[in-house]
């Protein structure tokens, strides 16, 4: 089969694994998805879900304004607040939805706008009508970093963060979740319930959260899937009226997981799950994953607050590393120009090397080094046998 060619242009497989995000068009069925025309505010597209949340039929909902479901002042406030640059400071917002009885609901409603620039309103219910004090969250990010400060190692460090988290969101296992430099990932620190299988100390490889994801968890720094075993709702009409295009929804809090992300929870008996973000310089250092066994509901205000918990903590922890790697840095320039003032003296390059502190192992961070040299060995550290050595040269 030498110099047969099949016909197929070269292929970049890694691309072919990483799904795209973009086109997903569903969202989970616990919130609700509007898509508004600007500036009037004038519903383009709904979730096919809101008979069940509001009483009301979606196709009914087409082409209202939005004042005609939310209640005229909440829209008028709405309004001022979409005219600055910066939507995010104002979610969430609580508002009220009259069915077509007497009886209301009480939803967080969240604004952004999506990468090819649609106006989304997403409603997720909420059971109060209040949202976390300031001192409650200040005294648990306080005591989380009471414990950090104590010690600088990381796993340490990891098992304190997971432990605080899964205390906040009472998930049955949280894990800290690094990446190395190839893209691979670690759990590094994990707390949980007794019952589930732990995850301390797994490797898994770069396919396991494709590139496309990791931009994602990047840009949306925190996520909630509720239920993994859930189908999703389409949106009514499918595409946008003005675009005649799927409305882009991957920054969506409420757009539903990828297919093989829900299967891949589903095989680790995983109900619900709640990510979090941990980015360093730009780039994604590691995550925060929390699964529960059954559908869990995480409200927006509690995730905020994890997510600003997670920031606070991986400040403590990227501080740490970065005063550690400065330190190794430091160690190992002062190294080098001892092994170098030390050959430059000796007679034996051999012996400068591998004599005494600092040595080649210092020098390369090594727990073994072996030169071979006149034709003799001359190992230091832990090194295979002579013989073995021998095979070596061969």
């Amino acid at each position: 089969m030498t110099g047969t060619s099949l016909g197929i242009p070269n292929l970049n497989l890694t691309r072919l694994k990483q799904p795209s995000i973009s086109i997903l068009t569903k969202i989970q069925s616990h919130g609700v998805l509007l898509v508004l025309q600007e500036p009037d505010l004038t519903i383009l597209q709904v979730s096919n879900n809101t008979i069940t949340a509001f009483g009301i039929a979606p196709t009914w909902m087409l082409g209202k304004p939005l004042e005609q479901i939310l209640d005229i002042f909440q829209v008028e406030q709405f309004r001022a607040e979409l005219l600055e640059e910066t939507l995010d400071r104002h979610n969430s917002s609580k508002v009220w939805i009259r069915k077509h009885t007497d009886e209301y609901s009480i939803f967080d409603a969240v604004f952004h706008r999506s990468p090819d620039g649609c106006l989304m309103l997403e409603l997720e219910p909420t059971s109060k009508n209040e949202t976390i004090p300031f001192l409650s969250f200040y005294h648990l990010a306080k005591a989380a970093i009471d414990r950090l400060t104590i010690t600088a190692n990381l796993p340490v460090f990891g098992q304190i963060v997971t432990a605080e988290v899964r205390n906040i969101t009472g998930f049955d296992r949280v894990m800290l979740y690094k990446f190395d430099d190839d893209g691979h990932g670690e759990v590094i620190a994990e707390d949980k319930v007794a019952e589930v299988e732990s995850y301390l100390g797994l490797h898994f490889p770069e396919s396991d959260i494709p590139q496309s994801a990791r931009e994602l968890f990047v840009a949306n720094r925190i996520r909630v899937i509720p239920d993994a075993r859930e189908e999703g709702v389409e949106l009514i009409p499918a595409q946008n009226p003005l675009t005649n295009l799927p409305t882009d929804l991957s920054l969506s809090i409420l757009r539903s997981p990828v297919p093989c992300h829900t299967e891949y929870l589903q095989n680790m008996h995983v109900g619900a799950s709640l990510t979090i973000s941990l980015v360093k310089d730009g780039q994604l250092w590691g995550i925060i994953a929390c699964h529960n066994r059954t559908a869990k509901l995480v409200s927006y205000e509690l995730r905020k607050a994890c997510e600003l918990l997670g920031q606070v903590i991986f400040a403590e922890i990227s501080t740490n590393e970065d005063l550690a790697d400065a330190k190794y840095r430091s160690e190992l320039a002062r190294n080098q120009f001892v092994a170098l003032d030390r050959i430059s003296r000796s007679t034996s390059f051999v012996e400068s090397l591998m004599g005494q502190s600092p040595n080649l192992l210092d020098l390369v961070d090594a727990q073994g080094a072996a030169i071979y040299f006149g034709g003799n060995w001359t190992t230091l550290g832990k090194t295979p046998a002579t013989v073995d050595l021998n095979c070596l040269m061969q």
